[in-house]
């Protein structure tokens, strides 16, 4: 029988377990959407002619502005509980793997909201029959923050799957492990 201690431990572990794999799906569904972006739709729209360039950027809009924000929420959440739970192990490598994520996903999170956000908005007032002479430098930077945010979640999930690596298991876990062998 095992004692309360251990029960703890394993509880403790279950749940940092929970955190690292559901961290892993937020972060992964953002940087692949994001990098799916970059591959198919980043090209396709620096082809595009402005009054399709236009309408195409403002239906991508709506939806983006509902899911995005509590993708976020929820994936930074999981992160700093994540941390929260290996704080007495601040030195590990698992735990600095999960900060220099979370630093990826903040650091795309500010970019989103100081670099697109703007444009976006600067987009919404153009008229169609009358767009601005430099559309075509806008449309370039817009797309220059989105590569470099796809960069930065391509990252954060990469560190994330590297810190699984390194992630602690309980002695419970590990001959568990051995009897299904």
């Amino acid at each position: 029988m095992r004692s309360s201690k251990q029960r703890n431990i394993d509880f403790d572990m279950n749940v940092s377990t929970l955190l690292r794999y559901c961290g892993l799906l937020l972060v992964g569904m953002m940087a692949g959407s994001s990098f799916a972006f970059v591959l198919g739709m980043g090209p396709a729209m620096e082809q595009l002619s402005i009054t399709s360039y236009m309408e195409f950027h403002r239906s991508m809009e709506t939806p983006f502005n509902i899911f995005s924000p509590l993708i976020y929420l929820l994936a930074i959440a999981t992160l700093v509980a994540s941390l929260y739970q290996l704080r007495q192990s601040w030195k590990s490598m698992e735990f600095l793997l999960i900060a220099f994520a979370l630093l990826c996903v903040v650091d795309e999170l500010l970019m989103t909201r100081f670099g697109n956000l703007p444009l976006n908005h600067v987009i919404s007032q153009w008229d169609l029959i009358a767009p601005p002479p430099d559309w075509v430098e806008i449309r370039s930077q817009w797309l220059r923050f989105m590569y470099i945010r796809s960069a930065l979640l391509v990252s954060g999930f990469a560190l994330l799957l590297a810190s699984t690596f390194f992630m602690k298991r309980s002695p419970a876990s590990r001959q568990d492990a051995f009897a299904v062998a």
